[in-house]
């Protein structure tokens, strides 16, 4: 067997293709890989995945066009063909009013490289009568992408043309942290995963759990959902329209078919009943996995009312010691109340609470520290963005502004994507966990909260650049 150190573009090449197998499949050593060897691995990436979508997926094509780019040299040379969030739901609404799928696969093959858009506009939809007819239409006839969508907090569902493989990358870095591998012989642990929401659906956060199925645990008996139906995506949509238009004043105006409205009233009472639901559906989890190993990834607010209401039953370590328990997001402008994690970990009985900052855009995720510091995952590039210009900041000290990340995982699509977080960054304190990694530090706040309800992104690219390449996006007639 050759003990030959992997050259510089073979490690490259994991770290865009098989991320695991850069650290050959350890934890401790993906926490520690060297950061110099990290930032050239990911500016050599960034200039390969350029290289190889420029030309290839139309939109790209168009903004670099119009910015007149044709290679990359630094990191901050991609800024401008970061996406905005917009992007993803810039279709026109009125095609999902009329189910007229067929205009919003032209609109998807766009978004993708050829041979995933040749398949997307080959998919009969025609029959389709809602998104769930179309999201189960579109797995079946291309299964290497997975679609999933947004909750529509603004009344329009983005829709993120993610690929399969994608997922199951990100899967095979979060099994390496659930299992604490040590190498490609570390045993199989056997984990029983609680999910306190619906075993299936196309919202973005329930895309992941088959493959946490597949990943993580022996079968689908050990995948225990508080719903185990598949959440329907024409009914978080009419929600999201409801909710708009109630603020608006012009909910009586809002056109709902009868057979979508008696699924909506059965959805607003499942919600309504979801407290009793899932106290109930926890007590049992409690009995049922007892002593047992639990992988649990939930919102910070449900793992702790989950935990009050355990221990008010005088439940406490309840899950074996070497329990998964994840939560995603940071409070976002919320106030957590004191001594929740220490409430979630006396009544779970795990030894500690694994927390991520993560968005449904990117496919990567970046993991608190032990000193409440999230370390940026290798394959994902952070940038720092002037909040009104939209412009990059320094890669140096400690600096402050929009989150916007490069996801070096996206295959079939391009991965630059501006978010709405407000983030403070530390590029070159050592933490002292150990990373080496450059760090999220402080709170993470929506600039919508800090606006007011508004978050006007600026674009980086030239204002005519980006308008023309969002009126092309949306030429889909035809």
């Amino acid at each position: 067997m050759s003990t030959t150190s992997p050259s510089f573009e073979e490690r490259t090449r994991l770290l865009l293709g098989h991320p695991t197998a850069l650290a050959n499949h350890s934890w401790h050593r993906w926490q520690h890989l060297p950061r110099a060897d990290v930032d050239a691995m990911q500016l050599a990436g960034l200039k390969q995945r350029f290289a190889a979508l420029r030309e290839r997926i139309p939109v790209l094509k168009k903004l670099a066009d119009a910015e007149g780019i044709e290679h990359i040299d630094a990191l901050d040379d991609v800024v401008p063909l970061l996406f905005e969030h917009t992007v993803y739901k810039s279709y026109p609404p009125s095609l999902l009013d009329k189910a007229n799928f067929a205009q919003i696969n032209r609109w998807i093959a766009k978004l993708v490289t050829p041979e995933v858009a040749h398949a997307v506009l080959a998919a009969d939809v025609s029959g389709c009568q809602g998104l769930d007819d179309w999201f189960t239409t579109m797995d079946a006839a291309v299964p290497e992408l997975c679609i999933s969508h947004t909750s529509g907090t603004s009344g329009t569902l983005s829709f993120l043309p993610q690929g399969t493989r994608e997922w199951q990358k990100l899967l095979e870095v979060r099994r390496m942290a659930v299992w604490n591998t040590d190498g490609p012989g570390t045993p199989q642990p056997e984990f029983h995963a609680v999910y306190p929401y619906f075993r299936a659906g196309f919202y973005s956060y329930l895309r992941s759990n088959k493959h946490i199925i597949n990943t993580l645990l022996p079968g689908e008996s050990h995948f225990h959902a508080a719903y185990p139906e598949t959440l329907s995506s024409d009914v978080v949509h009419l929600a999201a329209k409801a909710r708009v238009a109630h603020a608006k004043g012009t909910l009586d105006r809002l056109e709902i078919r009868p057979e979508m409205l008696a699924k909506k009233h059965a959805f607003d009472q499942l919600q309504a009943d979801m407290p009793r639901h899932l106290a109930a559906f926890f007590e049992r989890m409690a009995s049922e996995l007892k002593g047992r190993r639990v992988y649990m990834s939930a919102t910070w607010n449900l793992l702790h009312n989950m935990a009050k209401a355990g221990l008010e039953r005088g439940l406490e370590g309840v899950f074996a010691p070497g329990s998964f328990l994840s939560t995603s997001g940071g409070a976002k402008g919320i106030v957590q109340p004191e001594g929740w994690r220490d409430d979630v970990l006396r009544f779970t009985g795990a030894k500690r609470l694994n927390e991520t900052y993560s968005m449904s855009e990117v496919v990567a995720s970046h993991t608190r520290c032990e000193h409440g510091h999230y370390h940026f995952s290798p394959t994902a590039i952070a940038f720092v963005l002037d909040p009104q210009t939209s412009r990059p900041l320094p890669r140096t000290g400690r600096v402050t502004g929009r989150a916007a990340f490069f996801d070096l995982g996206a295959e079939s699509r391009w991965g630059g994507f501006i978010t709405g977080d407000e983030i403070t960054v530390d590029w070159d304190t050592p933490c002292p966990c150990g990373q080496s990694s450059a760090y999220v530090i402080g709170p993470i706040q929506r600039y919508s909260e800090k606006q007011g309800g508004d978050d006007k992104i600026t674009c980086a690219a030239s204002e005519s650049s980006h308008r023309e390449a969002m009126d092309f996006l949306n030429r889909v007639q035809g």
